[in-house]
């Protein structure tokens, strides 16, 4: 093979690798089901056509990987909700392929895919703000979610240091800028507090790290960062402000080297910084709002404490096994002592113990402690500039995981594979000597995991689709059709209940638009077939109290209604409903 030329097996690799980094921006980081299942699909592929050929290391975090996808594979049988299960199964599954491919890709190839990943992220905010992608007044990107879409461009200014340190070129160093001037607009626009704090413990972190191999793009990069927050409070006052601040940046890219490395404008830019961001910080109402509460019983600090309080409580009802995925978001009602709902707890390890329990919560465990372990002691090892990249690539898994303990940033699946990947890249080549007798075990046991995540994300992308269908022919009022998609939806879903609920609901509003009581009886029976998959879905309970009402069952629907209330007592509307039911019989 001529030189430069990349075998075809790692071109797969690289390809799925760098598709997975690339697209999750743009693809609100593959937490909703049709989007988790399509790359659950793609990865599995490209897996199974790598495994035959690969030569995989002694690697505990490989197997760990392997343990999580097994034991999530279990709730889907043992879990309170089998349906959310899947999704928790496929989201777990793909991390074996994707730290596979990372370990098993070259520096070069995986250098490559971050160099695009950091100029899509900065990408992205202009996209974003020019489309407008603001919920609240904080700018929440394609990823839809605020506080995850900071800690990703955080990471994007991050990973431009590793590549610095990777021995990127000057050119390509000097163009690094705007990503980071981008990326740190994108943060203030977010009104992320807790990834504010951690932009700066990044740059004291990477000020020391980098003052003796390369102090002056340290010092570029954060006067650039703190351009692009002035930036981006002038965009707050008024779009046309920030055309001042963007040709002060252009100008400042212009300033060489040698300028820079005089210790007058160092100190200059070391003392500025500080000065001009923390003004502008104060000086946006949502960021004072928000610090303002930071110490109140009625923040959102304290209301996380308060869910926290009451996702140990709902562990500890499970503490060995979990109730599986979806368990907090279903059950959470239950437990709780105050008004709120979250379909994530805003902690990795609490979700993780509600889902799988201590069992997989110890597994993840090991998967990332090893991980860490590995990355900062084969640095050690490594030349000056290898050994500059991992440790900058090890703080950005670290402030991911920062991060996670106080949000679900690491409930989306491209999160929790940004974390693994991050990591993963091949450290030195002990590591990656072969073990032919364990290669016999985990081997068959991936392929058959990676062949029933195809088979499962691929039924639940069919079944996606008709219910897509069947929500465009209920809006154009085409019922007929809509319950004829949805019949079809249901043959091709593993679990079909929530589907079953969707057609009883669907029968019970042409009941009450028109009274016949055909509909009533078909309604019936589809929320029975909900009840026979998951029988203490609380919605599913509640349909089921609603046809027995107009069925003439008023006092066994009161009955229902009542456990539920008592069950829920946040849901204020059901309260209201008994009460008036109660005064109609009496």
């Amino acid at each position: 093979m001529r030189k430069g030329l990349v075998p075809w097996k790692l071109t797969i690799e690289t390809f799925i690798l760098g598709l997975f980094i690339c697209c999750g921006p743009f693809f609100r980081g593959y937490i909703f089901e049709n989007g988790l299942a399509i790359a659950a699909v793609s990865i599995s592929l490209g897996f199974m056509y790598f495994l035959p050929r690969s030569r995989q290391p002694r690697d505990t975090t490989l197997y760990a990987l392997m343990a999580l996808s097994v034991i999530y594979a279990a709730s889907i049988g043992y879990g309170d909700d089998h349906r959310e299960a899947l999704d928790g199964f496929l989201a777990a599954a793909m991390l074996t392929p994707l730290y596979s491919f990372a370990r098993s890709i070259t520096r070069q190839r995986i250098n490559q895919i971050w160099t695009i990943w950091v100029w899509l992220t900065g990408l992205s905010v202009l996209l974003g703000t020019a489309s407008h992608r603001f919920v609240e007044g904080r700018l929440v990107g394609f990823i839809d979610y605020a506080n995850g879409y900071a800690i990703l461009l955080l990471i994007g200014i991050i990973m431009c240091f590793a590549l610095k340190a990777g021995g990127a070129s000057l050119f390509r160093a000097k163009w690094m800028q705007v990503p980071i001037f981008l990326d740190a607009g994108g943060i203030y626009l977010t009104e992320s507090r807790t990834v504010f704090v951690l932009l700066l413990a990044s740059f004291i972190l990477l000020f020391f790290w980098s003052k003796r191999t390369d102090p002056l793009f340290w010092f570029r990069s954060s006067g650039n960062a703190a351009l692009g927050i002035a930036t981006a409070v002038a965009y707050d006052w008024s779009p046309w402000m920030a055309i001042p601040a963007v040709v002060v940046f252009g100008l400042g890219c212009l300033i060489p080297d040698g300028t820079l490395s005089r210790r007058a404008i160092r100190i200059t830019l070391l003392a500025a910084a500080p000065l001009f961001v923390l003004p502008s910080l104060l000086g946006n109402r949502g960021i004072a709002d928000r610090w303002s509460t930071l110490g109140s019983r009625t923040g959102e600090g304290f209301v996380r404490l308060v869910y926290d309080h009451d996702a140990w409580s709902l562990f500890k009802d499970a503490p060995i096994f979990g109730f599986g995925a979806g368990g907090w978001a279903n059950l959470q009602y239950r437990y709780q002592t105050a008004d709120y709902f979250t379909a994530y707890v805003h902690s990795l390890p609490l979700q993780i113990m509600t889902e799988v329990g201590f069992v997989g919560f110890l597994i993840i465990t090991v998967a990332i402690t090893n991980l860490l372990l590995r990355g900062f002691l084969a640095a050690k090892k490594m030349a000056n500039h290898e050994s500059g990249n991992t440790r900058i690539r090890m703080m950005a898994c670290c402030m991911l995981l920062v991060h996670s303990l106080v949000d679900f940033t690491l409930s989306f699946p491209y999160f929790l594979g940004l974390l693994f990947i991050i990591g993963a890249a091949p450290e030195a080549p002990v590591i990656l000597k072969n073990d032919a007798g364990r290669a016999r075990i985990w081997k068959p046991i991936a392929f058959i995991t990676g062949a029933g995540t195809i088979v499962i994300a691929s039924l639940l992308i069919v079944s996606n689709q008709f219910e897509q269908s069947a929500d465009r022919a209920i809006a154009e009022n085409r019922k007929a059709d809509a319950v004829r998609l949805l019949e079809k939806s249901a043959s091709t879903s593993i679990f079909a209940d929530r589907i079953y609920d969707r057609k009883a609901r669907l029968y019970l509003r042409e009941y009450n638009a028109n009274g016949d009581q055909r509909y009533l009886d078909v309604a019936r029976i589809e929320n029975e077939k909900a009840l026979s998959v998951y029988p203490d879905q609380i919605w599913y309970r509640k349909t089921n109290s609603d046809i027995l009402w107009q069925q003439g069952n008023k006092q066994k629907s009161i009955v229902i209604l009542s456990k539920l209330v008592q069950d829920n007592r946040f849901i204020a509307e059901w309260r209201e409903e008994l009460e008036q039911k109660e005064a109609k019989i009496k």
